[in-house]
């Protein structure tokens, strides 16, 4: 009897245990239920973890295709947060024109609090809430760095810079041997940058140490992007922020933080570049760099920015200007080394506006509509990822009313492949572009069908440099030279890999042919 009724205890205790169970999941999906009758359509989210895994490793491409099926507005639980996914133009436009300022704040992110030694008070352009201190930093940025004035009395600069690279690319084609495309672009935007920055090369400099300087940048801007571009699951699960540690991304992304630091301190050197500047700022043929204008400008309370969230924001600007730019490039001419008519045509028309044998030019630019078309597609097809949004307030969008600290991710990737605005989105062709000049993708406004810089309050202020250097590199190896690829590669491996932008996984080398002769030594350095 005893042990009947130990059998029994045991039964009674499943099944009580069993109905707590039932009890919890029943409850669960009806509060679930009536919860997403007031948003979106969306993906049904899992206990505890939400939609996280619908980001997968390439969240542009996986959120595409749920946007196919949920529409231009959808919802994702991540963690216990409330996400928003933007996917076509129309809503875009909606979002920028109606709440754009209340959802003009970031979220937190372990990685990007690791990086701003793991303070949450962000203090550069990219990642700072949107408050007082974000304003200032914008309008010094725009006035003093990003103007028109100020680009154009850089162009001189982009112009040595281009001059210097095609030169490496000329003595290259004469060994007839592959060039690895994404260090030459790389190198390129990074000199232009540390040139506006800092007054000073990095990349390609001769000897061993300016060989090291150069190697140094490229890896610390990598890594940066790649730490910069990490999500966690305990950005959404705080409470699973275990697996973080288990994972061991804090001494990870400490490490990557503490080289990027120093090599930035020693790239800038504030002290050395302080004193310099006040004993050449009197003379009338000095040109301030970024660095001279961040270190003497006003800030706040009549003070300058304090030498720490300086040195952040030049590592941020030295980071988004050059890899952004070469990754573009990049993607550019894997394109269309796989289109070979279409190179001809932009060489077609090149040598009819150009008409010497020189380099092309910034003001050349303006000339050449289809080169202008080939960099829309190609910003279409490959745009940089956009940093998420997150509400200060609650908010109303579209009918949806969604509480502060709703995140919202406007997948750029999704909406230039709107099939309501591009017939066969995910074809390259630049014609289209032809036929649509009014798409002005440098526009702060409408139209929103094209938008690789964002739009609205957190648009790249950079857009206007980051636009000119993609059509200069873009430009000059069209013009210059014919391009083919390695011998015995037929194909082009178009795999991407993601951080903060989405690059190519392996890079492209191509065999470059000069078109015409143009003497190196009027290529000259700098």
């Amino acid at each position: 009897m005893a042990e009947g009724g130990l059998l029994f205890g045991f039964e009674l205790a499943d099944v009580l245990v069993a109905a707590v169970l039932i009890s919890v999941v029943v409850l669960y999906f009806h509060a679930e239920a009536l919860q997403r009758r007031r948003c979106p359509p969306g993906p049904w989210p899992w206990p505890v973890v939400g939609n996280f895994s619908a980001l997968g490793d390439l969240p542009h491409r996986n959120l595409h295709k749920l946007a196919g099926k949920y529409g231009g507005l959808m919802y994702l639980r991540l963690g216990a947060k409330p996400c928003l996914v933007i996917s076509t133009a129309a809503v875009a436009k909606e979002f920028y024109t109606t709440v754009d300022a209340s959802f003009a704040s970031r979220p937190k992110r372990f990685s990007w609090t690791v990086w701003n030694n793991n303070d949450e008070n962000y203090r550069n352009i990219g990642l700072a809430e949107y408050g007082p201190y974000y304003r200032k930093l914008r309008r010094l940025l725009n006035t003093e760095l990003f103007s028109p004035r100020r680009h154009a009395s850089y162009e001189v600069t982009r112009a040595q810079e281009i001059q210097c690279m095609m030169k490496v690319l000329l003595e290259e084609s004469e060994k007839g041997n592959p060039v690895n495309l994404q260090t030459w672009l790389h190198g390129t935007t990074s000199n232009n940058m540390t040139r506006m920055v800092v007054g000073k090369r990095f990349y390609g400099v001769s000897g061993d140490d300016g060989e090291k300087q150069g190697q140094d940048l490229q890896k610390m801007t990598s890594s940066v992007f790649e730490l910069l571009g990490s999500v966690v699951i305990s950005d959404f699960v705080p409470y699973l922020s275990f697996i973080t540690k288990l994972q061991g991304h804090a001494s990870k992304f400490s490490k990557i933080r503490d080289v990027s630091d120093k090599l930035t301190a020693d790239f800038f050197d504030l002290d050395s570049h302080r004193n310099n500047y006040k004993k050449m700022k009197n003379d009338p043929s000095y040109v301030p760099d970024f660095e001279d204008v961040l270190m003497e400008t006003p800030f706040e309370n009549g003070t300058n920015l304090p030498d720490q969230d300086l040195l952040k924001l030049l590592q941020e600007m030295l980071n988004a200007g050059t890899e952004t730019s070469s990754n573009t490039s990049e993607w550019a001419m894997a394109e269309l080394i796989r289109r070979p008519e279409l190179i001809e045509r932009a060489q077609t028309e090149m040598d009819s506006v150009i008409g010497s044998k020189r380099l092309v030019e910034e003001s050349d630019i303006q000339q050449l509509p289809f080169l202008q078309a080939v960099m829309k597609e190609n910003f279409r097809l490959h745009p940089p990822l956009l940093l998420p949004h997150e509400s200060r307030e609650p908010t109303e969008l579209l009918g949806y009313h969604f509480p502060a600290g709703t995140e919202v991710l406007v997948n750029s990737f999704a909406i230039h492949r709107d099939p309501s605005v591009y017939d066969n989105p995910d074809s390259f062709d630049p014609d289209r572009f032809l036929a649509r000049p009014h798409v002005d993708h440098m526009s702060t406004s409408d139209p929103y069908e094209l938008m690789p810089f964002g739009k609205g309050l957190r648009m790249c202020p950079g857009y206007r440099l980051a636009n000119t250097m993609v059509a200069l590199m873009l430009a000059n190896l069209l013009y210059v030279f014919d391009w083919s690829l390695p011998e015995g590669q037929t194909e082009v491996d178009m795999t991407e890999t993601i951080g903060l932008s989405v690059s190519k996984k392996q890079p492209l080398f191509l065999v470059p042919k000069p078109r015409f002769e143009l003497s190196l030594e009027s290529v000259a350095e700098n």
